[in-house]
């Protein structure tokens, strides 16, 4: 891909993460809540770059401890959302943001479900169909060899 669209890509998924205005702070000083809460939402929009399963906010390795705190001090210094986002996608690339459009369906949980029902169903199937099919006594023993005969004719 193109440096450009990915610099696009990156800046979508950040305005919709962070809604226009967010990303400015406001006229005087910030409240500690205010900070905290946006420390927050910065660490839970990216990903660890270690193994990108989890935000950084819940993470436990030692790169995610360094991220935490490195957005903290970013943001005390005034840096905006967007530079620290920036930031972080020039280091590890576009994957590290969290992409809210990845949010799992209602049916999600049903799926691995359903496959064990179609592969047990399919189980059952097969084993019910694939005995072999009887072969005949005289066809097994051979035109030389008689069947004794075991009528009660006598």
């Amino acid at each position: 891909m193109s440096r450009p669209f990915v610099r696009f890509a990156v800046l979508s998924i950040a305005l919709a993460i962070f809604p226009a205005g967010a990303d400015e702070l406001p006229p005087g000083r910030e409240a500690e809540d205010d900070q905290s809460a946006r420390i927050a939402r910065l660490q839970d929009a990216v990903l660890a770059p270690c193994c990108y399963t989890e935000p950084v906010s819940k993470h436990q390795s030692e790169i995610a401890l360094k991220m935490r705190l490195e957005i903290a001090k970013w943001v005390s210094q005034g840096r905006t959302d967007r530079e620290i986002l920036g930031t972080y996608v020039d280091l590890y690339g576009a994957k590290v943001l969290v992409d809210p459009r990845t949010k799992p369906g209602w049916w999600t949980p049903w799926v691995p479900w359903l496959a064990v029902i179609f592969a047990m169903g399919l189980g059952f199937w097969l084993l019910r169909n694939w005995r072999a099919k009887p072969v005949p006594a005289a066809a097994a023993i051979g035109p030389e060899h008689e069947l004794p005969d075991f009528s009660d004719d006598e």
